[in-house]
């Protein structure tokens, strides 16, 4: 992000912003005594400071300040009172955006406040008579003629008052090495905190078009058909059938079964089952079977039984579905029946009802078909409109788009159908096929003329053909709208996700996409809605974070999902969830683990724009451990698993030139020269405008060109055979490239031809300013210290060695590893001889010192000479006893080389004459 923006873009933005979207937020008046300045905004939206010259205006709040700005850049600068403006965003996440305005001079004060009835800020700029008048009288320039000293700009710190610390060659003591740590110049160099997008939980899939919704009809888990139907009573009560028949509709109405069961079977065993009432005896049954299965338990009359699932149902539950059934199939022989249109619509309606909460869109279909047919011989144009509606859901449910399309081109659909609900479909229609910029069009077209509220599915699918197409904030605002109108529908999930997803898209504020990611975690009924939340949620905090915390690390738990979500588990969520948890092995430097997860994942079975991402990060993968194999000097190894798997990832994207590089270079190293030949001419024919541009996950220790690669490969390679005279040539000739580790190898050639002082200055150039784009490996960077200790002891005054190993070692400590320790305990060994080698020889910081030496480093090889500088120390400071002492276990020890033993004895000889002459 760019840190400072110019005034002339504010300009453009705000002729780009639209006043149908952005309310003025800021709003100028000159008043005769003080400019005022009224900010529309929230209490705490806000803050306003001075700080001599300068008024800064502050706001967290991206869309507002974006909005403020736009108004900023239209009001006319006022130069009685400010003499620039100055807006600057953040370059840290989380940091505000800021104003600063540059006033006129010292004589311009501020009065701020904020006003609860206006609900907004007040900023009156004023004039000091008092101080202009006094500067007048001290002779200095008027108001006018006053210069402004120039506002340091935020994103360069001011110097800080330190004290004096020491410094060793340019560096002040305390400051990490580069070389030696060069993770910590890496870090430093790194531009944003996160990665783009494409680093994330990158897979983005279309989701389903809204079907326009169709309300519940009737609430079946109370409500039965006699709710939309009553049995009407008899009129002929002296026939003795009609009087049967009236007592049972009695006991129907008062609900008492048992009885009108009895009296149903007493009147089929008189009157036979064929009788012309059979049809209201069965309804009453059904209804009072499915009134039971309601109000109260049913004895079960079966054994319990399994469901398709193979878990054992609950006796009670497989009655009452089974009684239901029975029930249904009574209504369905009283349509066969019955006559009654009252009485068929009741069921028809009862039954599709059933249907639809069972999903079963093709019996709801059938019987919204006869629902249909009915109405529309007895001219019912409710169950006309209502039998339409469920028609054309049963038939989107299907995706029979195209009877969708031709049932609404009929008169009578298009008479009893909505405007809003006509086009709802038509539009559902045009996004099922993909054809977003005719549902765009026909929302365009017809967004002024809709009634509101505007219809659900008009305004999702809208959303979601907006999304498709990449306009992204248009799909913000519909997607927010669908929220606040239709919470209640599960779209209202998607929506949620969608709006986060088009944040992070627009590579908005990071903390407000992930606020935007928990609240689709947190609010969405929908399952794999919240999956998939949480996947996009530790793509962005853990994938694309280039600075993990571990609070970060901690949401790599949400990667764990629970067995429901598991079951839930989309083709696509399955896919993404792939995707993230090896990306977050890979940000992590888990590289093995990566490469053993990746082989588990069946690519080959996904599509090829998928595959292409996997292999992809596949071979970035490859290169993780390939690298970490050549840092830990495992040539063998990085060699053998370039051979594994360059053909399984390799060679399936472009081409790497680092990698090449490392194993070219790993071949060098294990003696393998015809190996390396044919790597080398594999190098050298890259093509440099082929190179690999994404994904960069492994971060090279070298960054340079193939030119560049070359010349390492050959100056490495010299270096390894000690060919220092080739090397020194090959060096010069090539001193021009910048990008060259041109001051490791001159210090190198240097050491072998005895020019310590040259060395030197070579490394210790290399050590205060390290080629950021050509970092030393840890093999380089130990040979590079060895040879800097014993040129800096050969050249340099003990003074001066001292001093500068003190500032190596105290990196040197920080490092924990064999080969480190070895170069300490030469730099403290050594460190030791400069004290001996003192004109003056301080003899108890001697002391000191070897009494540390030997306490930390109990095994060294230097062990035996340090005892004897020891003893040296004792006898000179008047400790005869302690370095006798010492000078004897010397003499006597049995891995002591004889020289040691030689001085040791020369000394005691020297002691023992001084105590005759005493």
């Amino acid at each position: 992000m760019k840190s400072v923006f110019n005034f002339l873009t504010f300009i453009l933005l705000a002729s780009l912003l639209s006043s149908e979207v952005f309310a003025a937020v800021l709003t100028q008046t000159n008043q005769k005594t003080h400019l005022r300045w009224e900010i529309q905004s929230a209490q705490n939206q806000i803050k306003v400071s001075k700080d001599g010259n300068t008024v800064t205006i502050q706001s967290l709040d991206p869309d507002f300040f974006e909005s403020f700005a736009g108004d900023v850049a239209t009001v006319k600068l006022n130069k009685t009172y400010h003499s620039n403006y100055k807006f600057v965003e953040p370059k840290v996440s989380g940091e505000p955006y800021k104003l600063e305005i540059s006033l006129k001079n010292q004589a311009v004060e501020l009065f701020s406040f904020y006003q609860s009835k206006s609900k907004g800020y007040i900023l009156d700029f004023w004039l000091n008579e008092d101080i202009v008048s006094t500067k007048e009288a001290s002779a200095i320039p008027s108001r006018q003629s006053i210069k402004v000293a120039p506002i340091t700009p935020l994103n360069k710190k001011k110097p800080r008052k330190t004290n004096k610390v020491e410094e060793v060659f340019g560096v002040k003591k305390g400051k990490n090495f580069g070389v030696i740590k060069p993770k910590s110049i890496s870090k430093g160099n790194k531009s944003k905190q996160y990665r783009d997008f494409r680093y994330g939980a990158a897979f983005i899939w279309d989701y389903e078009p809204l079907i326009p919704p169709l309300g519940e009809d009737i609430n079946l888990a109370r409500k039965t058909p006699d709710y939309l139907y009553k049995v009407k009573d008899r009129k002929y009560l002296d026939d003795k059938k009609e009087s049967h028949m009236q007592l049972t509709i009695n006991f129907y109405n008062k609900k008492q079964w048992g009885l009108m069961t009895r009296s149903i079977n007493l009147y089929e065993e008189k009157y036979g089952r064929k009788d012309s009432n059979r049809y209201i005896n069965d309804f009453m049954k059904a209804v009072s079977m499915l009134r039971n299965s309601i109000s109260k338990t049913i004895e079960p009359k079966f054994a319990a039984k399994v469901d398709e699932e193979g878990e054992e149902l609950a006796p009670t539950s497989f009655s009452k579905k089974g009684v239901k059934a029975a029930a249904r199939n009574l209504l369905v022989n009283v349509l066969d029946l019955s006559t009654d249109y009252e009485l068929n619509k009741a069921i028809l309606r009862y039954l599709v009802q059933h249907s639809r909460n069972d999903e079963d869109y093709i019996k709801a279909l059938d019987y919204a078909k006869k629902l249909y047919v009915q109405a529309s011989d007895n001219a019912d144009d409710d169950m006309i409109s209502y039998s339409s509606k469920v028609i054309l859901n049963s038939l989107t449910n299907l995706k029979q788009l195209e009877k969708v399309s031709a049932f609404l081109g009929t008169k009578a659909v298009q008479r009893i159908l909505s405007p809003q609900e006509g086009i709802a479909y038509k539009m559902y229609i045009d996004l099922a096929n993909d054809d977003t910029k005719t549902v765009i069009r026909t929302y365009e077209a017809n967004r002024r003329s809709f009634a509101k509220p505007v219809h659900p599915s008009i305004i999702y699918n809208t959303a979601e053909a907006m999304f498709r197409n990449a306009k992204y904030k248009t799909a913000i605002s519909l997607y927010d709208n669908f929220i606040t109108q239709y919470s209640h529908l599960s779209e209202s999930s998607n929506s949620r996700l969608r709006i986060a997803l088009s944040y992070d898209l627009l590579d908005k504020e990071t903390n407000k996409v992930v606020k935007l990611y928990e609240d689709s975690i947190n609010k969405s009924a929908k399952m794999d809605i919240r999956t998939e939340s949480k996947l996009r949620y530790v793509g962005l905090r853990v994938n694309r974070n280039k600075e993990l915390t571990k609070r970060d690390l901690e949401t790599i738990s949400f990667l764990n999902l629970a067995d429901a979500e598991k079951k839930s588990l989309s083709k696509n969520n399955r896919k993404l969830l792939w995707l993230t948890r090896m990306r977050s092995m890979i940000v992590t430097e888990k590289y093995e683990e990566a490469l053993a997860y990746l082989s588990t994942i069946p690519v080959d079975n996904l599509r090829r724009i998928d595959q292409r991402s996997f292999y992809a990060d596949g071979a970035e993968i490859v290169l993780g451990v390939i690298k970490t194999a050549y840092l830990k000097k495992d040539y063998a190894r990085a060699v053998k698993l370039w051979e594994v798997y360059k053909g399984k990832y390799e060679t399936r994207v472009v081409k790497n030139p680092y990698l090449h590089f490392i194993v070219t270079d790993s071949f060098a190293k294990l003696g393998l020269y015809n190996s390396y030949e044919r790597a080398y001419k594999k190098l050298q024919i890259l093509n440099n405008s082929f190179q690999r541009r994404f994904p960069l996950w492994v971060d090279p220790h070298m960054k340079i060109s193939i030119k560049d690669y070359m010349v390492e490969l050959n100056l490495g390679r010299l270096l390894k055979e000690r060919k220092i005279k080739e090397l020194s040539k090959y060096l010069e000739a090539n001193k021009e490239r910048k990008n060259v580790n041109y001051n490791f190898y001159k210090g190198i050639v240097s050491y072998f031809n005895k020019n310590y002082t040259s060395s030197v200055e070579s490394f210790e150039g290399l050590l205060v300013a390290p080629n950021i784009n050509n970092l030393l490996t840890p093999e380089q960077s130990q040979q590079m210290i060895k040879y800097y200790l014993e040129s800096l002891y050969e050249s340099a005054t003990p003074q001066r060695f001292r001093k500068n190993v003190v500032a190596l070692t105290d990196d040197l400590r920080r490092e924990s590893n064999s080969k480190v320790n070895e170069l300490l305990v030469r730099a403290d060994y050594l460190y030791l001889e400069s004290l001996y080698g003192e004109k003056n020889v301080n003899y108890k910081q001697l002391k000191r010192k070897a009494n540390e030496f030997l306490s930390v480093y109990k095994d060294s090889t230097y062990g035996n000479r340090v005892k004897y500088l020891k003893a040296l120390a004792f006898v000179n400071t008047n400790e005869i006893d302690g370095g006798k002492s010492i000078l004897s276990e010397i003499v006597n020890g049995k891995d002591v080389p004889e020289y040691l033993k030689g001085l040791a004895r020369t000394e005691l000889s020297t002691l023992k004459l001084r105590n005759k002459k005493l």
